[in-house]
């Protein structure tokens, strides 16, 4: 198992790092072909440079979900005491609250993010995994879930956005070939 998260972790290292250097290679040619009088297309140096954003927020949120399934192991049951409703810049968010034992202790414990929607309901019994060496740090595979697919969103944006960038002089030209 250690092996699997060992190798997530290289595996996303790797991306994290490729990736923009490809971006920036992507915006070198695009430069190039700006320069080769084609100055209007200036603008598509944008599609390989704004997306990194996207990437790097959705690569930070990769890099947090690993880590946590790193270090929280031991699987418990928890039960969803509180959804936690704050609100932020007129946007309500939702911060669930769990509690859980290990041994005699019992642990209430909060989502360091927060949801638009709250997936949890109070009362609600979830899979929660901690660290054994300290109950604190936890994940919650539901949100864990959630948070997936909102990271995997992000870096897809972050992907395929400059590769539109790179081709978007050639699919310029087949429109006005075609027009």
């Amino acid at each position: 198992m250690k092996n699997k998260r060992d190798s997530a972790l290289k595996t996303w290292r790797m991306f994290a790092i490729l990736w923009p250097i490809l971006c920036m290679i992507f915006a070198g040619i695009i430069l190039y072909q700006a320069l080769q009088g084609m100055e209007e297309r200036i603008f598509d140096i944008g599609f390989a440079f704004i997306p990194l954003v996207f990437f790097a927020i959705g690569m930070r949120i990769r890099y947090r979900l690993l880590k946590e399934r790193i270090h929280a192991t031991v699987l418990t049951r928890a039960t969803v005491v509180s959804r936690g409703k704050r609100t932020r810049v007129g946007e309500r968010m939702f911060f669930p609250e769990y509690e859980f034992q290990v041994g005699e202790i019992s642990y209430h414990v909060t989502a360091r993010l927060g949801y638009s929607v709250c997936l949890v309901s109070e009362g609600r019994q979830v899979e929660l995994y901690y660290a054994p060496e300290n109950p604190r740090i936890f994940y919650v595979p539901l949100m864990q879930r959630h948070d997936n697919r909102v990271s995997l969103v992000l870096c897809g944006v972050g992907v395929l956005w400059p590769l539109f960038g790179l081709f978007a002089p050639l699919m310029r030209a087949l429109y006005e070939y075609l027009a």
